[in-house]
């Protein structure tokens, strides 16, 4: 059994003041590009009707003052006052700048930041001629999730650097807890320093690359790796074809090794994946054995029925048409909200 969601997103341009004693530059009328993010079970809408209320609920604040339109333009009441437009329960997630938003979700509100670190490290652990035993480094990506009901963005910014002058520009291998630096590693590690500093923290997201990451929430260990195909799709009724560009997400949870410091390889994934991919990439999608027709969903309960059982770790499936249109097939209800959207 799995759950269907369906993924809608837009965006608008405004204008706001709000008052913020920690941050006097918010009491100055500024603007913003918005994005917003809407998941809702496919049992309550389809792809069409959820991303078209979306449209329609953003629309007073587009090249608007939300003060204008909204009693309290800040980001909680504003994406909870989205939510509240539409017709049928959605969660949000709102993007009021690069690197910070908040999401709402079965009542439930998260503050979230985005940053990033550079270092260097090397796995020690993994075999001979693996890549990553070798010294090399990344753009580390980080996001930080708390409870909006208990601290407010800038507890968590503030929380977040401390971290960042233990961490960027260093060499990982050399801090303690970090000996095996893995990006699962990584995400229980600040999970642990940050917690007793940052009350209602609720997860921590590590990216290695634009493509992989972790997440932690202090219980349960999940990752991802993202791919992108090329395909032909039925156009019409006629038998006609036209061809679309996919993003497949591939999300997975499961038990930490102890000696590895992952729940899998990335690479791992990866190769296991491969073959599907082959029949995936540059092919009509119409036409694997066993879809039912072209579209995402049918493709994403393909796709699980042939690698759950070479990965059985695997926790979900998102395919995203583009930025702003996908789904999502969620076979364990322990994966929270992608935040993966960046």
């Amino acid at each position: 059994m799995h759950a269907s969601l369906i993924l809608a997103g837009a965006g608008f341009e405004a204008a706001r003041q709000l008052t913020d004693a920690a941050d006097p530059r918010q009491s100055r009328l500024h603007g913003h590009s918005f994005r917003v993010l809407a998941r809702a079970d496919s049992t309550h809408t389809d792809s069409a009707t959820l991303q078209a209320e979306l449209a329609e609920a953003i629309a007073p604040y587009d090249y608007r003052l939300i003060n204008d339109t909204s009693s309290d333009a800040a980001d909680l009441p504003l994406a909870r006052e989205i939510a509240e437009r539409l017709s049928m329960p959605a969660s949000i997630m709102l993007r009021s700048a690069p690197e910070h938003g908040v999401v709402v979700e079965n009542g439930t509100a998260f503050v979230w930041l985005d940053s990033f670190f550079e270092a260097a490290h090397h796995l020690p652990h993994v075999p001979a001629g693996h890549k990553c035993g070798r010294l090399h480094g990344h753009g580390f990506g980080v996001r930080l999730v708390a409870d909006a009901g208990i601290v407010s963005l800038g507890d968590v910014k503030q929380a977040w650097s401390v971290q960042f002058a233990r961490l960027n520009h260093r060499y990982l291998n050399d801090i303690a807890g970090l000996e095996n630096p893995t990006s699962e590693v990584m995400a229980a590690w600040l999970y642990q320093q940050l917690a007793n500093t940052l009350p209602g923290l609720r997860w921590v997201e590590v990216r290695e690359t634009h493509t992989a990451g972790s997440q932690f929430d202090g219980q349960t260990f999940r990752i991802w790796k993202e791919q992108r195909f090329e395909s032909a799709v039925p156009f019409d009724d006629q038998g006609n074809y036209t061809g679309h560009s996919y993003l497949i997400r591939l999300m997975l949870s499961g038990n930490l090794d102890t000696t590895m410091g992952w729940v899998l390889d990335f690479g791992d994934v990866k190769d296991r994946f491969k073959p599907l991919y082959r029949q995936l990439d540059h092919n009509p999608l119409d036409k694997l054995a066993g879809v039912r027709d072209g579209s995402s969903t049918s493709v994403a309960e393909w796709v699980h029925a042939h690698l759950a059982p070479l990965v059985p770790e695997l926790s979900r499936i998102d395919i995203m048409d583009n930025d702003d249109s996908g789904i999502s097939l969620t076979f364990r209800h322990d994966m929270h909200w992608p935040l993966v959207q960046r």
